[in-house]
């Protein structure tokens, strides 16, 4: 005789692989590292009606939904990395709309007129440009040194590396969509000011705040404070080792591959 299930998803009890209420699987694992890249792999190309519902959760109760995620009630959600390509490609979209990326481009230029020589503000503009037009590139960088982080600090907490993957894939999915809004500020502030700093201050500003109260929500610790300031931390520690990891690449590449280099910068 089958033994009763109760789904993780709706709470019904049934028999059998799929939940006959809401069409949930009946088995649930955790995720690991070889689940997030499979479903990358298959299906971040294609959209479903989960966006919208998982972009309305990641507004209201980010902390809480990821965690119902990772615990089992996914039938309603999209993938994470799906998540996090679909909205890289709306951020786009809007800073192009806006003409965000232009003016970012034109103080990035100014900035290094007088303070470099001409191949390295050439190699620079590259490498802004490829980030511009493929910036799922920039949060597939970000994302695995934020969960480094993530993970360590919240080791105690019982969640593996994945979990902690998916946990930031979502944010960061959703700090891109955020850019609805965001981008026109941004952009209204470019106005005003003369280097590209004070728009990153402002970007890097929203990312702890939203952080700092995803994690809180998430961890479910009486000890808000202490959970906001290690998500904060997790932010602000994985921006830094994106930045160094990228230097030591492109210190790997001018020092090996310099006549490739040269070739592409003339390109």
């Amino acid at each position: 005789m089958a033994s009763t299930i109760v789904c993780k998803n709706c709470s019904r009890e049934f028999e059998g692989k799929f939940c006959p209420k809401c069409g949930q699987k009946a088995k649930t694992g955790r995720i690991t590292i070889k689940q997030v890249f499979n479903d990358a792999r298959q299906h971040f190309i294609h959209f479903d009606q989960g966006f919208l519902y998982t972009t309305k959760e990641l507004v209201v109760r980010p902390g809480h939904s990821i965690r119902e995620y990772i615990e089992g009630k996914r039938v309603r959600h999209i993938k994470p990395v799906r998540f996090m390509f679909w909205a890289a490609a709306i951020s786009f979209l809007i800073f192009h709309f806006v003409g965000l990326d232009q003016d970012l481009k034109q103080k990035m230029e100014s900035q290094q007129s007088a303070m470099t020589s001409a191949k390295a503000q050439i190699m620079s503009q590259k490498l802004f440009q490829m980030v511009t037009e493929h910036p799922a590139v920039l949060l597939l960088l970000m994302i695995p040194m934020i969960t480094l982080w993530s993970w360590l600090l919240f080791r105690r907490k019982g969640y593996n590396y994945a979990e902690h993957f998916v946990l930031n894939s979502y944010l960061m999915g959703e700090l891109s969509l955020a850019a609805i809004v965001t981008a026109p500020i941004s952009k209204i502030l470019s106005n005003y000011v003369s280097t590209t700093w004070e728009i990153t201050l402002f970007s890097v500003i929203l990312w702890v705040i939203y952080y700092g109260w995803a994690y809180g929500q998430f961890f479910l610790s009486p000890r808000k404070i202490g959970v906001w300031l290690k998500g904060a931390i997790s932010v602000l520690l994985g921006y830094v080792l994106m930045i160094f990891a990228i230097s030591i690449l492109v210190f790997i590449v001018v020092l090996f591959f310099k006549s490739q280099l040269e070739a592409w910068l003339l390109q």
